[in-house]
């Protein structure tokens, strides 16, 4: 059998470094596993390992209407959120020949699969990660249909798929649109499923105009800032890998993380950055990059974390949602 599918239905335009997101995953050749259902026509260079189903978003909602037995509430495409969980069910057609199926987002760009989610992968979890941007699920009848399970006598499924609002069942997040954390995590730990919870990603925080870490404590169930490793530090995606490069103590460290998620941050790049075979990744943008820096002295640059156009971004933005 094959790895994994990673399955991302897609409505409308996709953002402007999608380009790049395609590369990355064209970097995990050892995966087969990224299938796009998608309405759109754009003619981007798809990696041999992405594979595109078009489809509209009236027959997603056809086809899970069909599928759950009853008329499911999809006003936007914003709502496919909280489906994610049940992706394994609705296109299991699809996915017959993997071990493992899972959902992502595509405001992110991902590392090197094989190094890192692999061995993971080997050790038969029945869920792995806790987030909505990423989780994978292992791929059989049963856990197909795990998130169908009641919660405190509730079918939280069918509350969050009839209703307009975000739910947020597809991670375990408390918020003040679930503060209870009826969601898809909390079913499969309360009918004790095998889970992996540790973050191995970079989920950058969207309060803040430099690149910091937000990281999943299995512990608290929260999302942390994790400082850690901060220092000097930059972010660089190649064919090996994602990797932060940072200062510790007298030598320059260099990690490797699953992914970078660049959630509600507006990222601008060049037209020629998917060429480089090194991309630095900036608090508002993608750059060409010769190297990983090696010494403190490649490390230092004051003013790329600074001087950037996060603030006003995120001004504007806000400025056109209120008017």
């Amino acid at each position: 059998m094959k790895k994994c599918a990673l399955i991302l239905p897609y409505f409308g335009k996709f953002n402007n470094y999608f380009p790049l997101f395609l590369k990355s995953c064209g970097y995990n050749q050892a995966y087969d596993f990224f299938l796009f259902f998608t309405d759109s026509t754009e003619p981007y260079n798809y990696p041999q390992n992405v594979h595109v189903v078009p489809m509209t978003l009236s027959e997603f909602r056809t086809n899970a209407s069909q599928k759950l037995g009853f008329e499911p509430c999809i006003t936007t495409a914003y709502k496919l959120c909280d489906f994610k969980p049940a992706y394994g069910f609705l296109f299991e057609e699809y996915i017959r020949d993997y071990e493992y199926w899972g959902h992502c987002d595509c405001d992110l760009v991902f590392g090197n699969l094989e190094k890192i989610l692999s061995p993971v992968l080997d050790k038969d979890y029945d869920k792995i990660f806790a987030a909505g941007h990423l989780t994978i699920y292992r791929n059989n009848f049963e856990n197909n249909r795990r998130f169908m399970k009641s919660l405190e006598g509730r079918e939280i499924y069918r509350e969050a798929f009839t209703t307009n609002r975000i739910y947020v069942f597809d991670e375990n997040v408390k918020c003040s649109m679930n503060p209870d954390r009826l969601n898809v995590h909390t079913i499969f730990r309360n009918d004790n499923a095998k889970i992996y919870e540790k973050d191995l990603s970079f989920n950058v925080s969207p309060k803040k105009a430099k690149i910091t870490r937000t990281a999943y404590n299995p512990k608290t169930q929260k999302f942390e800032e994790d400082l850690r490793y901060a220092h000097l530090a930059r972010y660089y995606l190649c064919s090996d890998g994602l990797f932060s490069a940072s200062w510790d103590k007298d030598h320059v460290c260099i990690r490797q993380y699953l992914y970078m998620h660049l959630q509600s941050r507006r990222m601008r790049m060049s037209s020629d950055i998917v060429q480089s075979p090194i991309v630095e990744i900036r608090p508002d943008r993608f750059v060409k990059a010769k190297f990983l820096p090696s010494t403190k002295t490649g490390l230092q640059n004051r003013f790329f974390n600074v001087l950037n156009w996060f603030w006003i971004d995120t001004y504007k933005k806000r400025f056109k949602e209120k008017f």
